[in-house]
Formats: structure tokens, sequence, C-alpha cells
């Protein structure tokens, strides 16, 4: 099997999105490239039909034109998204959409999230929400081109860092997040920050609607 560690990982790790609510039934899908001209990514389905307990056989290796060379099942029709971001931004080697229960809030409200976690403080005061585009469009994955475009280049320049990871993301209008990494492992750890500031944030304005305010 080809890139069977690197695909067992994977299944790993959606699985974990899973069950922390870090995706849903309802989709996501994960990409990785793993050489030159191959990437490893989840299959379309498997969220709703397996609930993401998958094996690496659900793991498919395409090659840059999205030929299927291994693995069961269809590309995803979101993969033109992860595509875009990869040829934007040369350092991306893992891409991971996905429905989180908390981002989807602000996601669907299509406002900016503000950074309240020192997790999260390197990439600025607000994660951005991009304007609505139909999922699995190719406007959509030109929006995020785009976006990925400009940012990246700007993340360079500043040499935003933290803690050495390459890692960023932005929510998508009524959709969901994207997140862009070096690796997959970064890739899910913002996933995870992100989450977690959007729950921080949700919650403390229950705390400021009874009178509590930010100590900074």
């Amino acid at each position: 099997m080809l890139y069977e560690a690197e695909r067992r990982e994977m299944c790993r790790i959606v699985k974990s999105m899973f069950d922390r609510w870090l995706t849903n039934a309802a989709g996501g899908n994960l990409s990785c490239k793993v050489s030159s001209n191959h990437y490893i990514m989840t299959a379309s389905g498997l969220s709703s039909k397996y609930l993401w307990d998958i094996g690496p056989e659900n793991i498919l290796v395409v090659d840059d034109n999205l030929n299927v060379i291994e693995g069961e099942g269809r590309v995803t029709r979101e993969i033109n998204m992860h595509m875009e971001i990869y040829r934007n931004d040369d350092k991306v080697k893992a891409v991971i959409h996905a429905h989180p229960k908390e981002l989807m809030v602000y996601a669907c409200m299509g406002i900016d999230m503000p950074v309240v976690s020192e997790a999260l403080e390197y990439l600025g005061e607000a994660i951005p929400c991009l304007p609505y585009r139909p999922a699995t469009t190719q406007e959509l994955a030109e929006l995020v081109g785009k976006w990925t475009s400009e940012f990246s280049k700007e993340f360079k320049e500043k040499e935003l860092v933290m803690e050495d990871i390459y890692a960023y993301g932005a929510l998508l209008r009524r959709h969901g997040v994207i997140v862009a990494s070096d690796n997959l492992h970064s890739a899910n750890e913002m996933l995870e920050r992100l989450e977690t500031n959007a729950y921080v944030h949700i919650h403390a304005a229950t705390l400021e609607s009874r009178g509590y305010k930010y100590n900074r």
C-alpha cells in the first residue's frame, strides 16, 4: 500500500476530529501533499456513511491532476479548494476543511471571529470570514486561493510564527472553516486552537452580559 503510514495517521486524526466535534457527519475533508506530485486525501462521503471511522483504504492517493492512483471511493468535489491553497502557498503541505460546532456560529453569521486566546494572537485581531460562495464551486475555490495568496505573503513577511508552527485558517460563510499548514498535525492543532477560541468568545459574551469585562 502506497504511503500506508501517512494514510493511517490521517484516519486517526479525522476520527479524533469527529469525536471532538471538530467536524460532523455532514462532511469535511483532509488532504496532505506527500511527494512532489502525490497527495493523499479523504474520499467523498465518509462522514455520513462511516462517521469517520475509516481505514487507510478510504484515503485516496492522487496525482497533480487528481487521477486516483490507489484507494477506494471518489475524490471529493471540494478538493478544488485544497488545490488552490497548495498552488498559492508553496509552504503548505496539509489542508483541513471542517464544520466545527462552535466555529459554525461565526461562519453562519458571516462575521470575523475576534481573537481572544493567546494561542491565536500571532494571526492578528480576528480570524476572517470570507464572503459567501456556493459550496464545491470553482468560485469558492478561487476565492480561497486569492485569500491564501494574500494572507500567506503577509504571514511570511511578518514572520508570524508561534512555537515554530506554520498554520493559519479562515471561516467560510455559511459553510465551515479551512485550515492550511506545513504538516497535518499542525493543521489539526490549528483547527483545535480556532475552535477553542470560538468556544471562549461565545461563552465570554454571557459573562459580559452580566457585567464582567475582559482583563487585559
